[in-house]
């Protein structure tokens, strides 16, 4: 029997297989294209904040895969128009055909497991790539966002 993680890393490797073979250039590491697609999916360009909080990505991990897409000419981040105290992300010209073509080359995936495995198999393999992209990207050990030895004691809230 396999586990979630077997799986995992086997849909992960998939994604990265298709993309090295279908995108030559700019090389695309699965992560970019995750976020390429998000934005494109958004009408091609996002709010990086909201786009954190979609991908539940930490910022380092989100800001790093921003840069290389940035320096690949991908993207292009940019304060928002409304709030400067936000800042937005843009495809640009090249951005958006490799988004495109990320897009339609994860939702045949998403067909081809949805078409094998049935019912919400199409969200679950989004959820699982995305969580396996992070954790490749992510160069600290992952910690709970919660730690029960920092809970407020009763007597606490009291006083």
């Amino acid at each position: 029997m396999q586990t979630i993680a077997d799986n995992a890393y086997i849909a992960y490797r998939s994604l990265k297989g298709r993309l090295d073979a279908e995108i030559a250039e700019p090389e695309l590491d699965p992560l970019c294209a995750i976020l390429l697609r998000k934005i494109w999916m958004n009408g091609s360009s996002i709010g990086i904040a909201h786009l954190r909080i979609q991908l539940a990505l930490p910022p380092s991990t989100l800001s790093t895969a921003l840069r290389r897409a940035e320096d690949r000419g991908l993207i292009r981040r940019y304060p928002n128009l409304i709030d400067a105290r936000y800042v937005d992300a843009a495809l640009t010209r090249t951005g958006r055909l490799v988004a495109q073509t990320v897009a339609n080359l994860v939702g045949e995936m998403e067909t081809d497991v949805h078409e094998a495995a049935g019912g919400q198999a199409r969200y679950g393999f989004d959820r699982v790539a995305w969580m396996l992209a992070t954790m490749d990207d992510e160069t600290e050990p992952y910690k709970p966002l919660w730690d029960p030895d920092d809970a407020l004691d009763v007597d606490d809230l009291s006083s």
